[in-house]
């Protein structure tokens, strides 16, 4: 009798110490239901979007990370809960981005992978910018190195950090950053 009272004891602590870590792992990052606020203000970015993924974010304020795709494009939009845009990124091609941002990345000399526009409508406390601010991301490969760019819509370099693959690992080699705002 003693020994089951052990073992019912043991499986309800255990039971409720995994209860604690999954509620303590979801903590910080939560599916969500989308206010009306949040959805119109996605609607009104892709109108034709079908949202398919979002989480809200729990830091000094709340925050929505919606995925949408429109035909073949996905995009990524970040919110806040008032339903002010802080950012939307789109995956671009060497053909979709501006000529002073291809010539940047061409100028590298290397295989442009992955190319990701990111424009921002607000920075850091949620400011609305009046002028949003477009950047193109870029991953680079030369050689044994991996190289990510940040480029201004201008084609100025904004941020360059060069990864050197040793094994399985990468390892952070130099980086340039030409951003003054940082």
């Amino acid at each position: 009798m003693i020994r089951k009272n052990r073992i019912v004891i043991g499986l309800c602590v255990t039971v409720a110490a995994t209860l604690c870590a999954v509620a303590y792992a979801e903590k910080d990052e939560k599916e969500c239901p989308l206010s009306a606020v949040v959805q119109a203000a996605v609607k009104a970015l892709f109108p034709n979007a079908v949202i398919e993924k979002c989480k809200m974010k729990e830091e000094e304020i709340k925050m929505y990370e919606v995925k949408v795709k429109d035909g073949n494009q996905v995009s990524e939009i970040k919110l806040a809960d008032d339903g002010m845009v802080a950012e939307v990124e789109t995956s671009e091609t060497l053909a979709t981005v501006p000529t002073a941002v291809a010539q940047a990345l061409k100028a590298q000399g290397a295989d442009v992978s992955k190319i990701k526009k990111g424009v921002e409508y607000a920075q850091l406390k949620l400011v609305k910018l009046d002028t949003p601010i477009t950047t193109y991301e870029a991953k680079v490969g030369k050689g044994e190195e991996k190289i990510e760019i940040k480029v201004a819509a201008d084609g100025k370099i904004i941020k360059q950090e060069t990864k050197k693959k040793e094994g399985n690992k990468e390892k952070d080699g130099d980086d340039k950053d030409n951003d003054d705002n940082d």
